[in-house]
């Protein structure tokens, strides 16, 4: 099998980033100006878009509920550099900000239970864990809390 064939392959069942096709190429034996050929080839062509991966993932991520600052780590984790991940976040337009997504996560948690430090302490720890900016979270806390002293 050719370097081609190999990364055609590879991409086949869902988009890449760049650098999980460079290094599935290289765990399969192919070496580095070989790599470095087929990828710029790949993004000629429109199959490797590393900028249009994130717009992809973060609509992915936060229809999951996720935080930026998460989906932007784990874009990090995938190889794509933190200027095309912060480009491409500026460029995607979600309707819903990103308050909006915490306090639809922390409704989920609530439903319906009385208000109580354990059902805070758990939201918090939900929406942190979930990515969501310190000043979010205290934000939505915020505004549990103002409902419980009422």
């Amino acid at each position: 099998m050719d370097i081609k064939d190999a990364a055609l392959k590879y991409l086949g069942p869902r988009a890449r980033t760049c650098r999980e096709v460079s290094d599935h190429l290289r765990a399969k034996g192919f070496d580095g100006p070989e790599i470095e050929e087929i990828i710029e080839e790949l993004k000629e062509l429109h199959y490797l878009d590393d900028q249009d991966y994130c717009a992809q993932y973060f609509e992915y991520a936060f229809g999951k509920g996720k935080g930026s600052y998460r989906a932007k780590r784990e874009l990090e984790e995938k190889g794509v550099d933190r200027e095309t991940i912060e480009i491409a976040f500026e460029e995607y337009e979600s309707e819903e900000t990103e308050l909006a997504r915490a306090k639809k996560q922390a409704a989920k948690i609530a439903d319906g239970r009385q208000i109580d430090e354990k059902l805070l302490a758990r939201m918090g720890r939900r929406l942190t864990s979930l990515g969501y900016r310190s000043d979010i979270v205290y934000q939505v806390l915020g505004t549990y809390m103002r409902q419980q002293d009422e």
